[in-house]
């Protein structure tokens, strides 16, 4: 009788935890390189995302790093060759609203006319690495963000220094 308590608790656990799992989305590396920088920058000041750099700019094709979402805003507001930065607010921008309110951001790509734009694609190319925005070399920053505040922990054990090949798993949002 214990044991046959045990199996219909565990479950019904697991049926309440399939909404859960259903709506968990992994996050890869949108192209090869090394992260340059999680929660904090090397100056110590909260950075609150993971930023991915291959070292060279207009070299790698950035994709969409979130696996499995068909939608993705793309907003363009440079469309120079920007690798070293041209002023906060000026980063390209691709991102995708979760239902429970989050964002999942996507910043610094190259405009390419025919990749950098709305999209309805799983791992879409929005363009190639560079540097627009607030930065001081190329690279790609992910962000998953709530009315202006950042969530670290879908990213849990990358660290800086450490090499991602394309599509390796980075964390999980959603």
């Amino acid at each position: 009788m214990r044991n046959t308590m045990k199996t219909t608790l565990a479950s019904l656990m697991s049926l309440a935890l399939l909404p859960m799992a259903a709506t968990a989305y992994t996050v890869g590396s949108p192209h090869p390189g090394t992260v340059t920088a999680t929660t904090y920058y090397s100056s110590g000041a909260f950075h609150g995302a993971v930023d991915i750099s291959s070292g060279g700019c207009g070299v790698a094709l950035v994709h969409t790093a979130v696996r499995g979402l068909l939608s993705w805003n793309v907003t363009i507001r440079t469309t120079g060759m920007t690798c070293y930065g041209n002023g906060s607010g000026n980063q390209n921008e691709v991102k995708h609203t979760f239902a429970n309110g989050y964002t999942f951001r996507q910043w610094h790509f190259l405009y390419d006319a025919e990749l950098s734009k709305d999209q309805t694609c799983d791992r879409c190319a929005i363009g190639r690495e560079g540097g627009t925005g607030n930065v001081t070399g190329p690279h790609t920053h992910l962000q998953y963000d709530k009315s202006g505040t950042n969530s670290t922990s879908w990213y849990s054990g990358t660290v800086k220094g450490e090499f991602l090949d394309l599509d390796e798993v980075i964390g999980t949002v959603g």
